[in-house]
């Protein structure tokens, strides 16, 4: 008999491939997106989005707390260009240089950067949403070192409370295309770059991070299986131990 790994379903935002998992101790079916190689695509994205909050909250949870310190969100933005991919070349390089300065590395610890775009008459407007765990930094020293590292355009810096980090950083990662911004535009053009990067500490944190690993939601047994593989296998076990008449 044949059970099939995967199958097409409607959903909110069109059709989609999914597939079933099963438990081996409950008989639980879970069904799980299939990606189909959009990295904005909300219905694939979700499970991805998931591994990356937990992630986040890991970090947070265990960055070491110095006095004079404290989480920051900022934003890094530059001069306005045609060419998106050029630009956020430029942008993430421009990123990069200004990690390296000396003034940054004493008073930033770590932290993480995602980006967005947003688009008006014909011309792209990208910039960095980062979190930094950082001492106080004069808005207007910031603002100079930015624009020695690149066409900088303006530096926006304000403390954030820990509980709204996870939810700012993911809602970026999820929808990097904001106002005016073709959202298959910005897609192709953000091939190739991390839609999350931790730098500093936090990087270190990250790579420590081991994410859970997925169970059934009715009983939590780990052993869960591809739909075809589960019958296939029980199939093959009723015939080994049918009994004899």
């Amino acid at each position: 008999m044949d059970y099939p790994a995967q199958y097409d379903e409607d959903t909110e935002s069109g059709s989609h491939r999914f597939t079933s998992i099963i438990c081996e101790q409950c008989g639980h079916e879970v069904r799980v997106p299939v990606y189909c190689g959009n990295r904005f695509c909300p219905i694939c994205s979700r499970p991805r989005l998931s591994r990356v909050r937990r992630r986040i909250e890991f970090m947070v949870k265990n960055t070491e707390r110095k006095n004079g310190y404290s989480f920051k969100h900022l934003t890094l933005t530059v001069r306005s260009e045609a060419d998106l991919p050029n630009m956020l070349r430029n942008l993430s390089r421009s990123f990069r240089r200004l990690r390296q300065r000396r003034m940054w590395r004493n008073y930033v610890d770590g932290g993480a950067f995602v980006f967005e775009v947003t688009s008006k008459d014909g011309y792209f407007h990208a910039h960095l949403h980062c979190i930094i765990f950082a001492r106080f930094i004069e808005w207007s020293d910031l603002l100079s070192l930015w624009r020695q590292v690149s066409t900088g355009r303006g530096v926006y810096i304000q403390r954030i409370p820990e509980h709204q980090i996870c939810r700012y950083l993911t809602k970026y990662i999820s929808k990097p295309s904001g106002e005016g911004a073709d959202p298959e535009d910005v897609e192709g053009s953000l091939a190739g770059f991390r839609l999350f990067s931790p730098f500093g500490s936090w990087y270190n944190l990250s790579v420590k991070f081991v994410d859970e690993k997925p169970g059934c939601p009715i009983c939590g047994c780990q052993a869960l299986l591809p739909v075809d593989i589960f019958y296939r296998r029980n199939d093959k076990l009723s015939r080994i131990y049918r009994p004899s008449g």
